[in-house]
Order: structure tokens, then sequence, then C-alpha cells
């Protein structure tokens, strides 16, 4: 099955945020833009990991010391761009680097950040967005819009306390599905994405 692209406010900022370079083409082709694999699960689905999820974080001494908490716009910029940055350098999104004007796309209620030491070194940002089925409103989707950890700290779980608190957010608005839409030549996402149980249901342009 394949998605066409919409307007939603997850693919919106991720239009706002692709490299200019790296459009083969402006045309409305689909095979001229870029390609994410859609993964979904139902919200009992995910909710059924978390205890999983939080065994993993329990057995991690090294997560003790870090905390997670929402993105404060008045203090958080110049850290939040170099850790986005970085983190996306490394891998093979078609993202270009932020700038202090992209930091406003970043809603602070829905954008959580790791602290480690004093530091950010990790993020997640979220949206709640209509769950439309057959053209009708049926409820809420919960969106893992964007989540990164700066490359010298992965592999300490991290990325698993920010799913954590993810959870915690999508829980408190109540919603009814979750989607993640994962770039196809970012494998590691990819399967990290997986470990928690979503499925690929198909394929949006955008």
């Amino acid at each position: 099955m394949v998605t066409t692209s919409s307007d939603r406010p997850s693919v919106k900022l991720r239009r706002i945020l692709f490299r200019k370079d790296s459009r083969e083409d402006e045309t409305p082709s689909e095979e001229k833009k870029h390609k994410f694999y859609v993964l979904k699960m139902t919200w009992d689905q995910a909710w059924s990991k978390v205890d999983e999820i939080q065994e993993i974080i329990d057995a991690s001494d090294d997560l003790r010391k870090v905390t997670i908490r929402n993105l404060n716009p008045e203090t958080d910029v110049e850290k939040f761009l170099r850790v986005y940055n970085r983190s996306f350098i490394s891998a093979p999104d078609p993202y270009r680097s932020l700038t202090h004007h992209d930091f406003k796309h970043f809603d602070p209620e829905s954008t959580f950040v790791a602290i480690l030491y004093g530091q950010i070194v990790g993020f997640i940002f979220l949206t709640v967005e209509p769950l439309i089925k057959n053209s009708l409103e049926v409820g809420k989707q919960g969106v893992i819009a964007g989540l990164g950890v700066e490359p010298r700290y992965r592999r300490r779980k991290i990325a698993f306390l920010l799913a954590a608190r993810a959870a915690e957010f999508f829980s408190d608005q109540s919603v009814d599905e979750l989607i993640c839409e994962v770039y196809y030549k970012n494998k590691v996402s990819y399967s990290f994405i997986q470990n928690f149980g979503m499925t690929k249901t198909g394929i949006i342009y955008l």
C-alpha cells in the first residue's frame, strides 16, 4: 500500500528541514521525492511494551544519570541545535542543519530532551494528529516525528528513556494509534522502531 503525503504537522516540519540539494526534482511524481517507510501500531499494542522498556531502563546504571524534560525555548536553543545537527550529520536522512529560525517550529510541550551532566544529549519530538480512516476522523494519532541521540552517547539506551517519556505523553493525550515514518535509507532507525513492535504498513513520499 502506498500512502500519499499530506499537510499533517509532522510532514510539514520535515519538509521545512529537507536539504534543498537533496531534492531530486520539484515535480509531484512520487519517484522524485523522498521515500519514508510508514510504521504503525495500536495504542494498546504500544502500551503493552511500556513494562518491557522500563525493565531495560531499570537494568542500566548509566541511565540513572540521565533525566528527561521538556525543551526550554529560553535556555536550550544552542544546545538543542548542536545535538540535532550532530545527530543528523551522521545519518543518511536528507535533512539540513537546523538554524535558530527553525527552532521556533519545535513545540516545547511535545519536544523532550535527555540531559546528562548538564548537557542535552538526545531529543524526541512528537505530534498528535487526527486519525483518518476511510476519509473519516475516527480518533487521534500519536506521531514520533523525530528522534536523535548525539553520536558519542549512543548505545547507552538513552533512546529508550526518550521512548518511555513519549509513551507518557501519548497516554496523557489519549491517542488511539502510533505512527513513525522512517527514511528508507536509515536502517538503524528502522530497526530501532521495529524493536518496539511497530509494523511497516506502507510508504509515504515527501
